[in-house]
C-alpha cells in the first residue's frame, strides 16, 4: 500500500507538470531570477513530491573535476575532486550524513586532465580507486594503505591515442574512450582496447532526472532537452544565489550503496559567485518506487507525511540538521538533555519553542562556561540572544519565521589554567569531537568582547547577550561590514557593525540584525548625495552615537543629511569619511620591514618618502613610495645610528632628514638618487625636536623639560647642506608635555602648532591647535583651541601629525594614552565646520584597536596620496612597519546596507556546520 501510495503521489506531481508546460518555458532558463531567490513554481503548481537537492560540500572555484567513489569501502560514495593546480582532493562521506573535510592525495597530476571517475580499475588494489584522465596518460589512486596515500598506478594512452573521457558501464565497469569514441579497458595495469561492442552512453545526469520523476519520462519531447535541465537545474540550484549555474554534474552514491556500479544519486555543481567565488556541490537523493525513506534522512515517507515535512527534502527546513535527527536524536549518542526535546507534534504550546523542529530552521550551541562565570546570571542573557534571532525576517516551512537559537550549558567550567589558551584551543579541549558537524560551542568569559570563527562552529565571549549575538553571528557567517568592502557602513544599522553592536540610538535593548532596509541606497565617500530617499522616523537613528550626523526632515518621505559634517546640507555632492562608527581606516595596510622606531613620511615632488631605523638602531633608512602600499628597496644613510625615530622635511626638489644623537641633532640631505652627508646641527640641544617646511626655511620647535616650547629657523649658508645655520631661540608662549606637531595652513599660510596640556580640570595630556602668524623669526599666537572642546579630554601621548586634505581641512593624526604594556592606539581628529559638534571638531579612532605601538606615529598627503604608517608591536612578527594609502579614511569600495538574515538562514547556518568528522576522528 506505502509504495502505492508514494507511485501514485509521484504520478500526479507528473500530470501537474504535464499541465503547467506552457507557463514553464520562461522558467526554464531561469530568467529573471535574483540573488537569494529560486524559481518560481509555475502556474497550475508543481506539487510537493519532487526530488529536492541539499548543500554537500564547497570547493575552491578553481576545481574542475569531480567524481564520487566508495574509497573507504563503506558501501557509499566519497566525495573527489581535481583543480588547476593539478591536486586530487579527497572528502570521506560520514555513513551519507554530510562530508568529511578535504584532504589533499595527490600533486601533479596529469596536464590538462579532461575526466574524474571511481570505480574498480586495478584489479590487485583492494576496493575502488580514482582515477583521473589526462589526455595521454591515466594516474589511478588507490585507497590510502598505513594512512599514506602512495597506490598510485600509471597508465599511458596507446601510441597515438588522445583520450576523451570516461564511464561506468551499465555494469559498473569503468571505461576510457578517445576523441575518436574508441573504448578502453584496464588489464594488466594496461589500457587496451575493449574487444566488445559496447556504445557510449548518453550523458547521465539528465537520464536519473527522468527516472527519478517517473512518468515525467515525457516531459523531455514537450520540453526541449535543453530546457527541461534548465528547469531543474534551477529548481536545485542554491538558495542564497538562486541564478548560479550548473558548471559539472556526476554520479554519486553518497545515501544508498551503488547497485551494479550504478546509483540513482547524483550531484550538481553550482559556479557561485555570494557571498564569494566558490562552487557548491548539491545532492539529489536517487529515490526509487518502493523506496521506504525517499531522500535518506533517517524517516519514511510515511512519517514524513505525519509529520508535515518533505519526504523527497532530507532536510526540510534547511538548517543542517537532517529530518530524522530533529525527529529520532542526534547521530552518535550525543544527548540534547531535557532543555532541548525532539520533535513532537503533539508538544504543548508551552514547550514548542525549547524543542528541536525539522519544519523550523534549529541551531544548538554547547556553552563552556569559564570557571568564574554565574551560570545563572547568563542563563538570563540567554531569552535575549533568542529573541535576536527568532526576529529574523527569515520564512520557516511551519510559518514561523527566525531561527531558533538552543544553548545546552556543558556541565564541565573551563579550568582556570586553560583560560590562558586561545578559544579554538579551548574548544578542541571541551568540544567532543563526536558532536562536531552537529551543533556549534562557544566559551563564555567573565570578561568582556569576544571573537569567533566566520562560518565557523566555535568562537569565544564575554558574558553578556549581546555580545555572545554579535560573535554568534560570526559563526552563522556574517561579518563586520555585511557584503561591502569596508565596515561600519551607517545605513547597515546592525549588531555586527561596531557602530551599532551594543547600542541602536542610544538604547542597548534596541539593537538588532538588519534587515537591509536601505539596501537600495550605495554609497560611495567620493560622491555622497545629502539627499536620502527615507523618512526621517527610519532614518533618526544617525543623529545619535556614534555618528552623530545632522539630519533634516524634509515632510516628503525624504531626509537630508550632512554627511561631511560642514554645518549644511549641500544642494552638490560631498566627499566625506562616513563610516567611522566602530573606528575608520586608512585603507589597506601592508607590511614594509621590521623596524627599530617609529616612522617618519615626506614628501619630495610628487614622490612620498618613507624613513625609520633599522631594528638593530645601526642606522636610518629612506624608501620612495611606488604606489598600492609598495616600496622601493630601502637606501641608508651612513652614520645615523639613534634610538629615536627620524624626522623627515619635504620640499620641492630635495628633503631633509633629520636623527637624534647623543651629542644633538644631525641633518642629511637626500633626494631620489643621492643621499649626503649627515652634519650636526648648531646650538641646538638634544632635547624634543619638531620640524617643518616653512617657506625657504625649516622652523625647529623643542620642547624643554619644563614643558616650555623654543622656536628656531635653520637655513643653509650659501644653500650648502654641510653649513647649517640656526637663529636664536624664541620663546613660545604655548607650552606642551608632547613634542608639538608643526603645519602650514594652505590658503591663510598660518603656522599650526598642536600640542598637548593639562586642561582647567587638571586633566594631563589633552591636545589643543594654536594658529599662529610668521613675521620674520617672530611667531605671533593667535587663537588656541582645545580639540573638542576643552572639558573632552581627547588628547595625546606623542607628537601629533598635523596634515591637511586636499580642500584644507585640518587633520591631526594623534595616538591615546599607553596601556601597562607600553602600546598606543592611534585616533585621527579633524576640524569641521559643524560647531555643535564637539565645538567643531570630529574624532575617529584608527583600525579599532590594530594600531597598537610603542612608538610615534606617521603621517603625509601629496600626489600620491595620503600615506599613514605605523608600526604593530604587539604580536608576530614583532615591531612590523605598516603603511596604508588612504589617510582620510575614503573608501574607495562602495557601501551599503544588508540582510544579515537572509545569509544567516540560506548560507550560514549550513556552511558553518557543513562536515563532520569520520568514525575514526570522531573518537
Amino acid at each position: 500500500m506505502l509504495e502505492a501510495m508514494s507511485r501514485l503521489m509521484k504520478l500526479n506531481a507528473a500530470a501537474a507538470l504535464l499541465l503547467a508546460i506552457p507557463s514553464l518555458a520562461g522558467l526554464a532558463h531561469g530568467a529573471g531570477l535574483a540573488h537569494g531567490e529560486g524559481p518560481a513554481r509555475p502556474e497550475g503548481g508543481v506539487v510537493d513530491d519532487e526530488p529536492k537537492a541539499n548543500d554537500w560540500y564547497t570547493s575552491g572555484p578553481d576545481c574542475s573535476l569531480y567524481a564520487g567513489a566508495d574509497f573507504d569501502g563503506d558501501g557509499l560514495d566519497d566525495l573527489f575532486t581535481f583543480n588547476a593546480g593539478r591536486q586530487l582532493f579527497y572528502s570521506p562521506n560520514v555513513h551519507g550524513w554530510k562530508p568529511a573535510g578535504w584532504q589533499m592525495i595527490l600533486e601533479n597530476g596529469p596536464e590538462n586532465a579532461v575526466a574524474l571517475q571511481g570505480g574498480d580499475w586495478i584489479a590487485d588494489l583492494p576496493g575502488e580507486e580514482i582515477a583521473i584522465v589526462g589526455p595521454h596518460e591515466v594516474r589511478v589512486v588507490g585507497r590510502p594503505k598505513d594512512g599514506k596515500f602512495d597506490q598510485v598506478v600509471t597508465l599511458a594512452a596507446p601510441d597515438g591515442v588522445t583520450l576523451k573521457g570516461v564511464y561506468r558501464n551499465k555494469n559498473g565497469e569503468s571505461r576510457v574512450y578517445d576523441t575518436n569514441s574508441r573504448i578502453y579497458v584496464v588489464r594488466d595495469r594496461a589500457l587496451v582496447p575493449s574487444g566488445q561492442d559496447e556504445q557510449l552512453p548518453p550523458p547521465g545526469v539528465i537520464d536519473q532526472v527522468v527516472r527519478i520523476v517517473g512518468s515525467l519520462a515525457l516531459a523531455p519531447a514537450a520540453f526541449g532537452d535543453g530546457e527541461w535541465k534548465s528547469y531543474w537545474y534551477s529548481r536545485w540550484a542554491p538558495p542564497y544565489e538562486g541564478g548560479a549555474q550548473v558548471v559539472a554534474k556526476f554520479d554519486f552514491a553518497f545515501s544508498r550503496p551503488r547497485q551494479n556500479g550504478q546509483t540513482e544519486d547524483f550531484a550538481l555543481v553550482y559556479g557561485c559567485h555570494v557571498p564569494h567565488d566558490h562552487h557548491v556541490i548539491r545532492v539529489v537523493s536517487g529515490y526509487k518506487s518502493g523506496d521506504l525513506d525517499s531522500d535518506a534522512d533517517g524517516l519514511t515517507d510515511l512519517q514524513e507525511r505525519e509529520l508535515g515535512t518533505d519526504p523527497f527534502d532530507r532536510d526540510t527546513d534547511d538548517d543542517s540538521i537532517l529530518d530524522g535527527w530533529e525527529v529520532n536524536g542526534l547521530p552518535r549518542g550525543v544527548d540534547l538533555g531535557p532543555d532541548i526535546p525532539l520533535y513532537s507534534k503533539d508538544r504543548p504550546e508551552a514547550e514548542r519553542d525549547k524543542q528541536l523542529s525539522p519544519m523550523r530552521q534549529d541551531v544548538i550551541c554547547s556553552v563552556s562556561y569559564f570557571d568564574g562565570v554565574d551560570p545563572k546570571q547568563f542563563a538570563n542573557e540567554i531569552p535575549h540572544v533568542q529573541r535576536l534571532y527568532r526576529e529574523l525576517n527569515t520564512p520557516n516551512p511551519d510559518g514561523s519565521h527566525g531561527i531558533w537559537v538552543h544553548i545546552r550549558p556543558l556541565p564541565t567550567l573551563v579550568a582556570k589554567e586553560d583560560q590562558t589558551l586561545p578559544w579554538w584551543d579551548v574548544g578542541a579541549k571541551y568540544f567532543a569531537r563526536n558532536e562536531r558537524g552537529l551543533m556549534h560551542w562557544m566559551q563564555v568569559t567573565p570578561w568582556g568582547g569576544g571573537q569567533a570563527a566566520q562560518t565557523g562552529d566555535m568562537g569565544g565571549c564575554g558574558n553578556g547577550w549581546a555580545v555572545f549575538a554579535h560573535e554568534f553571528g560570526h559563526q552563522m557567517s556574517l561579518g563586520h561590514e555585511g557584503d561591502s568592502a569596508a565596515p561600519w557602513c551607517p545605513l547597515y544599522p546592525s549588531l555586527m557593525s561596531y557602530a551599532f553592536s551594543y547600542s541602536f540610538d542610544g538604547d542597548g535593548n534596541k539593537i538588532h540584525f538588519s534587515r537591509g532596509q536601505f539596501r537600495e541606497t550605495v554609497l560611495d565617500e567620493r560622491n555622497l548625495s545629502e539627499k536620502l530617499a527615507y523618512p526621517y522616523a527610519d532614518l533618526k537613528y544617525l543623529a545619535n552615537h556614534p555618528f552623530r550626523f545632522t539630519l533634516k526632515d524634509n515632510g516628503d518621505g525624504t531626509t537630508m543629511i550632512d554627511w561631511n559634517h560642514n554645518g549644511k546640507f549641500d544642494d552638490t555632492p560631498v566627499e566625506a569619511d562616513i563610516n567611522y562608527g566602530g573606528s575608520t581606516n586608512c585603507g589597506v595596510r601592508g607590511n614594509v620591514d621590521i623596524t627599530g622606531t617609529g616612522p617618519a613620511l615626506a614628501y619630495v615632488g610628487d614622490v612620498c618618502y618613507l624613513a625609520s631605523v633599522d631594528q638593530t638602531r645601526d642606522h636610518v633608512w629612506i624608501r620612495a613610495y611606488k604606489g598600492d602600499n609598495a616600496w622601493n628597496e630601502p637606501r641608508n644613510f651612513p652614520g645615523t645610528a639613534t634610538e629615536r625615530e627620524p624626522l623627515l622635511v619635504g620640499g620641492k626638489d630635495y628633503g631633509l632628514m633629520i636623527h637624534h644623537h647623543i651629542y644633538g641633532w644631525h641633518v642629511t640631505k637626500f633626494t631620489g638618487t643621492e643621499i649626503g652627508a649627515p652634519v650636526k646641527i648648531p646650538d641646538v640641544p638634544p632635547i624634543d625636536l619638531s620640524v617643518c617646511r616653512v617657506g625657504d626655511r625649516v622652523l625647529l620647535v623643542t620642547r624643554n623639560q619644563d614643558d616650555t616650547l623654543d622656536a628656531r629657523w635653520m637655513t643653509f649658508k650659501d644653500n650648502d647642506f654641510s653649513k647649517p645655520l640656526v637663529t636664536p631661540p624664541t620663546k613660545l608662549e604655548i607650552r606642551s608635555v608632547v613634542p608639538a606637531g608643526l603645519g602650514v595652513e594652505p590658503g591663510t599660510n598660518k603656522l599650526i602648532v598642536a600640542t598637548a596640556y593639562n586642561n582647567s580640570r587638571g586633566v594631563s595630556w589633552c591636545m589643543r591647535v594654536t594658529w599662529c602668524n610668521v613675521n620674520g623669526d617672530r611667531i605671533h599666537e593667535e587663537v588656541t583651541k582645545w580639540t573638542r572642546g576643552e572639558g573632552s579630554g581627547n588628547g595625546t601621548v606623542t607628537r601629533p601629525i598635523v596634515a591637511f586634505n586636499n580642500a584644507g581641512q585640518l587633520y591631526l593624526f594623534h595616538q591615546g594614552g599607553p596601556g601597562l604594556n607600553g602600546q598606543m592606539i592611534a585616533y585621527r581628529t579633524s576640524r569641521v565646520g559643524n560647531t555643535a559638534l564637539d565645538e567643531g571638531w570630529l574624532t575617529c579612532m584608527l583600525y579599532d584597536v590594530w594600531t597598537s605601538s610603542r612608538v610615534p606615529i606617521a603621517f603625509a598627503n601629496g600626489p600620491q596620496g595620503a600615506v599613514f604608517s605605523y608600526r604593530w608591536d604587539p604580536t608576530m612578527p614583532y615591531n612590523q612597519l605598516q603603511t596604508a594609502g588612504q589617510g582620510f579614511g575614503i573608501d574607495t569600495a562602495p557601501m551599503r546596507d544588508f540582510d544579515d538574515g537572509a545569509k544567516m538562514s540560506k548560507w550560514g547556518i549550513r556552511h558553518s556546520i557543513m562536515t563532520m568528522p569520520t568514525d575514526e576522528q570522531a573518537k
